[in-house]
């Protein structure tokens, strides 16, 4: 496929194809196998049984991850928004179900890369080999910060880590939880969470405008995590 320039870019400047040669991009996205696909707000874009050896790349949109619990509650483990890269746990490996669900949270455009076609963009340029490293390696470490905070983090680490992973700093955002939604998945009381949110707010690491957040100072939130 054809990519237009908006979106060539905001694949080359992703964290999968950042620093790779253009050429391999290009021939990349002429592969039978590179789809691009559309999602109304709402549309499950991942699923378990739905499952694919691919990797995903928003040109356009916002998603949210969702992971289930032993008990069967669903929680938002992060917000997806243009050029995040998704999906690349789903290749080299036996499993035949994604670990968790994605749905669009707005109107979505994802372009896909198969496998087969990762493969070959490694053979071509083995900046995409340490850029999927390196992607893999962030994955770990946050995952390993999200489990510290839903087991043993303070109510403000919890706080704090929900807002590095769902907030921007570019633009006021409203939460993708309403505060009942959001005390019970962070497992601490709505008058802790408006509590701690005061706090957070009055150290300047997040500013509130009415009900929409942006993260002002990503530097102290990490310290307040």
């Amino acid at each position: 496929m054809k990519l237009s320039e908006f979106d060539f870019e905001t694949v080359m400047h992703s964290k999968l194809f950042r620093g790779t040669a253009e050429s391999v991009l290009n021939k990349m996205s002429s592969g039978s196998d590179c789809e691009m696909k559309f999602y109304k707000k709402g549309d499950y874009i991942f699923l378990p049984k739905s499952f694919s050896r691919s990797v995903g790349i928003i040109l356009e949109g916002s998603a949210r991850v969702l992971k289930e619990n032993a008990d069967g509650h669903e929680f938002i483990l992060n917000t997806l928004n243009v050029g995040d890269v998704f999906g690349a746990a789903a290749l080299f490996n036996d499993e035949k179900e994604y670990v968790s669900k994605i749905y669009a949270a707005e109107y979505c455009r994802v372009i896909f890369f198969s496998e087969r076609l990762i493969l070959r963009g490694i053979e071509r340029d083995l900046s995409l080999a340490e850029n999927y490293i390196s992607y893999l390696s962030d994955r770990i470490v946050f995952l390993n910060r999200i489990i510290h905070f839903l087991i043993s983090g303070s109510a403000q680490q919890r706080l704090a880590n929900f807002f590095i992973e769902n907030l921007s700093e570019d633009d006021f955002r409203p939460l993708p939880l309403n505060m009942t939604q959001l005390s019970s998945q962070l497992n601490i009381s709505r008058a802790s969470l408006y509590r701690v949110l005061d706090l957070l707010i009055d150290s300047g690491a997040v500013s509130r405008s009415g009900k929409e957040y942006i993260i002002s100072d990503i530097s102290k939130l990490r310290c307040l995590s």
